[in-house]
This record gives C-alpha cells, structure tokens and sequence, in this order.
C-alpha cells in the first residue's frame, strides 16, 4: 500500500532537510512526500526544492495557515494511507512500516492505527527523548471512549501519531482553516468519531519537537478564540456520539483545562456558558473532587467569577 507523507512548511529552513532525509529514511519503501510551503519568508521552499523527486514533490501557496497547506497537501496525494508530519518532527525509521502491516492485519478500511510519541529538545541524536502523554496500549473498539479519556487529559491528539485510510479522510472533510490553535486536534477528533476503532502500534514513535515558540504555545486573543472554536466543536462531536452524563463531564473537564491555562476573561465567560448548556452548575463543584482540584488551580476569586458568569445566564 502506498502511503502519502504530507509535510506542510512554514520559515522550516532550520529543520525541513532533516525531517525530508528522515522520511526518506522510512523502512517502507512505498511511498510519496508532499510538502506545501505556507508562503515562507526564509530559505524553506529553496531547501525543499532540492529534494524533488519522482516520489518527492513541492508545491507552494501564499501564507493562509498550516490547516490548508494540510488540505492543499492532501488533495495532491495519491497515497491509500496518509501520514501526517509537521516541518519540524521526526518519525522513528520503522513507523510507517509497522503501522502498515497493522493496518493490514486489521483489514477494515475505517479503522485508524496510532503510535507512540517522544519529546525532544535540539538535535534528535544528542538530547535526551522523553515519552509523553500519548494513545492507550488499549484498541479502542469505541471510538467515543478514546476521545473522552482524551478530554480528562489521558492521552493527547498529535496529527503524526495516526495512519489512516484516505477514504476515511475524504469523508471527514478538510481542517478548519479557521483554526490557529489545536486545528489538529479538532480535526482528528472528527476523525475517530468516524472510524469504526482505533488500534495502538507498539512499534514506530513520533519524535516531537519541543520548540517554544509553536503556535501550540501561543496564547494570543486569536490563539484563545481558535481554542475556544475547537473546544466546541470537540465537545459537540462527543455529546454527538453519546449525549451521557460521563461524556457531558469530560467535556466540562475539557473546557476547564483551558481555563486554567489562559486566565483569559474571554475564554472564561464563554466556557462558563458551554458549562452551563452541558447542564453543570459550577456552584456544585464546591463539593466535588473537580472543585477542589479547580481551588487549588485556580483560586477561590476566579471561581467566584466563573460562578457569577454562570447565573447571569
């Protein structure tokens, strides 16, 4: 099965060669690299240009955001399985390889097979990698569970930890080209909800690049509406799947994890509210384990806040 790397780009000169030369690297031979520049200003589409090929190809639009290079990307694959890679990562040389003889294994075109995932700091060959919150050893049968552990903060939602099928994809629809800030977790999100299970690989990681300045880290107006946008969405596709009360209060605990991070009046009042339409009342937290965690993150002032946004609606 042949299998589509799609790479977006953007001001990536630092990294592009060597993550090009890591696909390159893969142990499956059977596959194509696409790479879209995100209308750099750097050397990056320079760099990318020299790698061309039969099997490497470089296309570049004007700067609109990572999410449609993503989908620029995957309209000129030819791949059955795509495989998803930021500019900056590193996959290890047998992941491709041991995803697919998963795949085949499972032989249901609707089912996705997710890796492992490593941090890492600088130079991949002399830092020290380190495992971080990644997919359960467990398959997952229920595509509703993975996403609600996932929302209490389990594992985590990283575009090249999955393989999947191209039909799956094409069903799906495109990423959010409104989205900033956890585009790929919104989208994934949409994809497990589609998928018929999710199977974990024991062999093949992601190397993940720790780099301060990712859009991951942005805490910008615009950083917190996209968050905001995506939360949503993620929350609708999980009361979609299963309207209970579990699923309900992985949703609430989604939003809180936000809260606790941006200290943004914005993004407070308004998870107050999807709060509220979840059918929590953040005043009944003051005698739950959930509050008590929140009072210790947050403070007794914010909470008292998050409460008065709430009766106000």
């Amino acid at each position: 099965m042949k299998v589509s790397v799609l790479i977006p780009m953007y001001n990536a000169e630092k990294y592009i060669s060597a993550t090009i030369e890591n696909v390159l690297k893969q142990t499956w031979a059977d596959l194509e690299v696409i790479i879209v520049d995100d209308g750099s200003t750097d050397n990056s589409y320079d760099l990318a240009k020299q790698y061309e090929s039969s099997n490497v190809h470089v296309y570049r639009q004007e700067n609109k955001g990572a999410s449609a290079a993503r989908n620029l990307a995957f309209e000129k694959s030819t791949g059955e399985l795509i495989q998803y890679l930021d500019a900056d990562d590193f996959l290890s040389y047998n992941k491709i390889e041991a995803q697919v003889k998963l795949y085949s294994k499972i032989n249901d075109r609707n089912a996705i097979v997710a890796s492992g995932i490593l941090l890492f700091d600088g130079d991949l060959m002399d830092t020290i990698c380190i495992p971080h919150r990644q997919m359960s050893t467990n398959s997952y049968n229920k595509p509703v569970d993975l996403l609600i552990d996932i929302c209490r903060e389990k594992y985590i939602v990283q575009s090249s930890i999955w393989l999947v099928h191209r039909d799956l994809l094409a069903r799906v629809g495109a990423w959010n080209e409104k989205l900033t800030l956890n585009d790929d977790g919104e989208y994934f999100f949409r994809v497990v909800a589609q998928s018929s299970g999710v199977y974990f690989c024991s062999q093949g990681a992601v190397f993940y690049r720790n780099t301060p300045q990712s859009l991951s880290k942005q805490v910008s107006q615009k950083a917190i509406e996209s968050q905001l946008l995506a939360t949503q969405v993620m929350t609708q596709v999980i009361t979609g799947l299963e309207n209970s009360k579990r699923a309900r209060g992985a949703c609430v605990n989604f939003y809180m994890q936000y809260i606790t991070r941006f200290h943004s009046n914005f993004y407070n009042e308004q998870a107050a509210v999807e709060i509220k339409k979840l059918g929590f009342n953040i005043n009944t937290f003051k005698k739950s384990t959930l509050y008590k965690i929140a009072y210790v993150i947050l403070g007794q002032k914010l909470i008292k806040k998050l409460s008065k946004i709430y009766h106000k609606e």
